[in-house]
């Protein structure tokens, strides 16, 4: 059941938060810039006016989120600071004495409250709304990448994330200890068998060993450690079937480096200010998001005059793109290198063949990556070619082999056809000095991805799936997006 919208509960101790929390706070200042109601009138529809007992306020629950993501720590690490800390009780709209959540709830908010709501557009259209508002947005060119997030559980089965978090929580218990050798005689013996159910059965053991000691257990580092272990423990047995992210996929960083994940593509303005993203698994091609991530980003920011310049690197140079750069309604001054290979015409034809312009390899239907390129020349009055072959091994026990091999061949070779009349007006385009100038600009968009996955702990997904890694993904940018806000602001 949820009750009207909850305000700020006062107490004969709120004024520690005049003392406590200055007023140039970070909490305190996103407080007083975002109007935090709309999470009502979108969640609203999740819970029974009559039925059950009183649910916790979606206003403040979906607050927890953003701390989370603003301070990154585990579920239950969050609710352990957030009973101390006064800054975090202040912008829950706790008074000082109230009690916090249970951890679970924040999971259970996550999974069924906030299941199968499009939050990613909604949330990155309130923060570009309120920049718009402000007049903080000058810019009209925006930076395009797409950057990538390992899944929770990568390629390891669950046993093997369950040990590595125990190993991680006895190595600080050892770093604590005077005589670690002595220490290790006390604690619980191993799991060196393979079954799960003995693995989730140590780790338990473990956890309740540690907890025995309240002074140790209470240490910062070692509280934390104990956290993951358990949420680990109950991630495995909720998903039990599902322990390993079957959403997630394989793509490629350069030829030898490989992530199982998922990729955001996102689109920012100069001023640093992210104006849309599109959350697909981690093997799909980077080029072909930029139509959408443009569109996204007029829309949020007042209409097609508010773009006039894209920059982006060689994997957004593809026919299709230019040919949208170069629509004279819609388009825009596309600076983006023309990769030679990416001189396909038919590049965006769905024929499961795609470009890893890290690698600098295409990659088959089936997901193979190939082993070598040779440029054929076809001579005059032809457009000269670029062969990809893939591994002859592979392609013999390859699934698709009856389908995607002609009678005969032992080895998929792919044809890409070289030089296109927009590639070649594109490539005049990049030896202009306006092309030099602007592309200066580019680096923004490494040093924003940096932020979001070093700073607000967008490097490993949370949870299961692709909806969970956009529900992330939708409050990540919010948190990223307010903070810039602020610092332009203070400026």
């Amino acid at each position: 059941m949820l009750k009207g919208q909850q305000e700020l509960q006062l107490s004969p101790y709120s004024e520690l938060y005049n003392i406590l929390v200055p007023s140039d706070h970070q909490l305190r200042l996103i407080n007083e810039l975002i109007d935090f109601t709309f999470v009502y009138k979108e969640l609203k529809d999740k819970y029974s006016p009559s039925m059950g007992r009183t649910a916790e306020d979606p206003i403040r629950m979906f607050r927890y989120l953003l701390l989370k993501a603003l301070y990154p720590s585990s579920d239950r690490g969050l609710v352990s600071r957030a009973y101390t800390d006064m800054a975090f009780k202040f912008f829950l709209g706790l008074s000082p004495e109230s009690p916090v959540i249970d951890a679970s709830s924040l999971s259970k908010f996550r999974r069924q409250r906030l299941k199968d709501c499009d939050l990613l557009d909604l949330l990155v259209g309130k923060t570009v709304q309120l920049a718009v508002d402000m007049g903080i947005i000058k810019s009209k060119s925006l930076v395009i990448d797409a950057t990538h997030t390992c899944s929770k559980y990568n390629p390891l089965p669950p046993i093997e994330v369950l040990r590595v978090r125990s190993c991680q929580l006895r190595k600080t218990l050892y770093k604590m200890q005077e005589e670690p050798e002595e220490y290790k005689k006390s604690m619980p013996e191993k799991n060196l068998s393979s079954d799960l159910v003995q693995e989730i059965a140590y780790s338990r053991e473990l956890i309740a060993f540690v907890r025995k000691d309240e002074l140790l257990a209470r240490m910062p580092n070692v509280e934390e450690g104990l956290n993951y272990l358990e949420e680990t423990i109950e991630d495995i047995e909720d998903h039990f079937t599902l322990s390993v992210d079957k959403e997630a996929r394989v793509g490629h960083k350069t030829a030898d480096d490989s992530f199982l994940g998922y990729k955001t593509h996102i689109a920012m303005t100069t001023d640093r200010i992210i104006t849309a993203a599109v959350v697909t698994t981690g093997e799909k091609n980077d080029g072909k998001q930029l139509g959408t991530l443009v569109e996204k980003s007029r829309e949020n920011l007042g209409g097609v005059d508010k773009v006039d310049t894209v920059l982006a690197d060689t994997a957004y140079s593809g026919d299709t793109n230019l040919k949208l750069a170069h629509d004279k309604e819609k388009g825009f001054k596309l600076v983006s290198k023309v990769n030679p290979m990416l001189y396909k015409g038919n590049e965006f034809k769905d024929d499961g063949f795609e470009l890893n312009k890290d690698a600098g390899m295409y990659v088959c239907p089936a997901g193979h990556m190939a082993i070598s390129k040779r440029k054929k020349y076809c001579g005059k009055g032809k457009n000269d070619k670029m062969i990809y072959s893939f591994d002859p091994q592979i392609c013999a026990c390859c699934k698709r082999r009856e389908t995607c091999l002609s009678p005969g061949c032992k080895q998929r070779n792919y044809h890409v056809s070289i030089a296109s009349p927009d590639q070649k007006e594109q490539m005049a385009f990049e030896k202009t000095e306006e092309f030099r100038k602007l592309a200066r600009d580019r680096y923004m968009i490494e040093a924003k991805n940096s932020e979001i996955k070093n700073n607000l702990g967008y490097d490993v997904a949370l949870s299961y799936g692709i909806n969970s890694m956009c529900l992330q993904g939708a409050i990540t940018i919010f948190a990223s997006n307010l903070r810039r806000i602020i610092r332009l602001m203070e400026k």
